[in-house]
This record gives structure tokens, C-alpha cells and sequence, in this order.
């Protein structure tokens, strides 16, 4: 009999196979746009590389939560953390969130997701640890939402919802912990 707040082997195959077969259905679908001259969808063969090498990074993260822990609480936390470190990636190197991609205000977001990766391969396997990092996180994504407001771009509504999952993520990393202690 499986604990309420852990994820069985069973789930975890399924939960595996489902993710790794949307990130390729990911990378199939712009090919499969491109067919059709009406979509306005222009992928070179470096497009294609770079989607497949973030796909494959993604995956690889879940892949080390899948096997750190079996908490459903510590895995959801994951989820939050990379799909916050995921956003701001794939936004700013896409589009850029302020202005164009090539507006140097966007390193800021480049540099959450480089913090959030440099404290989470310090502390991982460690839920309190992690609780923590995804805290400061938010504060720090806080902090660039002040200083970019101070320069005069108005990204509080973006760089609050990636706070929140920041918040989220810590949050469920905290739970985590409690059920592994208490």
C-alpha cells in the first residue's frame, strides 16, 4: 500500500511517458506548421536544435526530481521551479519580456534562472534546503520588478506571476520536508 503523500511506480511510468511524448509532439507540431504556407511558422534546423536541447533539459530536471523523491509535494514543487525558469527562458531569448529579445534589461530574467539552477543543484535532495532557495528566488524576482518599474518598465504583472511560482514552489518544497519529518 502506497503513503497518501507519495506517487506510486505506476503513476510515475505514466506521468514519464506522458511528458516526454508532449515534448516531442512539441517539436513536432512547428514541422508540421511549416507544411502550411497560411501559419507564418518559419523554424530553422537551430530552432528546432535549440526547442529539442531545452525539451531534453526540461525533461532531464524532471527526471532528477523522479528519482530524488517519491513526496508528490516535492515533485510539484519541480514543476513550479522549472516551469517559472522555463518561462522566463523561452519568453526572453523568444520575445523578449521588455522590449525586443535584445534589450540588456532582459538579463535580468537570464539571471533568476541561472541563480535558480546555481542554489537548486546546491541544495537538491534537500526539501528545507530548496524551500529556501525557491524563497530567495522570489525575492530576487521581486527585486528585478522593482528595479525594472524604477527604469521605467512596466513588468509587474509578468514578474509577479513568476514570483508566485517561485512562492509556490517553496511552498510545496516546505511541505515536502514536513511530511519526510514529521
Amino acid at each position: 500500500m502506497t503513503q497518501p503523500n507519495l506517487m506510486s511506480d505506476r503513476s510515475t511510468r505514466i506521468l514519464r511517458t506522458a511528458g516526454w511524448s508532449i515534448a516531442a509532439l512539441l517539436l513536432i507540431a512547428p514541422a508540421i506548421a511549416m507544411q502550411f504556407d497560411h501559419t507564418g511558422v518559419n523554424w530553422t534546423a537551430s530552432d528546432f536544435i535549440f526547442a529539442g536541447v531545452v525539451f531534453a533539459l526540461i525533461g532531464g530536471l524532471f527526471e532528477l526530481a523522479a528519482r530524488a523523491s517519491r513526496n508528490i509535494s516535492y515533485r510539484a514543487a519541480v514543476v513550479a521551479a522549472v516551469a517559472s525558469g522555463f518561462l522566463q527562458l523561452w519568453i526572453t531569448l523568444a520575445v523578449g519580456i521588455i522590449g525586443s529579445e535584445d534589450n540588456p534589461a532582459n538579463w535580468t530574467y537570464i539571471a533568476v534562472v541561472l541563480t535558480a539552477l546555481s542554489v537548486s543543484a546546491v541544495a537538491i535532495g534537500n526539501p528545507r534546503a530548496l524551500s529556501r532557495a525557491m524563497a530567495v528566488m522570489a525575492g530576487l524576482q521581486l527585486l528585478f520588478c522593482a528595479l525594472h518599474l524604477v527604469d521605467g518598465h512596466f513588468t509587474a504583472v509578468i514578474d509577479l506571476f513568476f514570483t508566485s511560482l517561485w512562492i509556490m514552489s517553496s511552498r510545496l518544497f516546505k511541505r515536502a520536508a514536513d511530511q519526510t519529518t514529521g
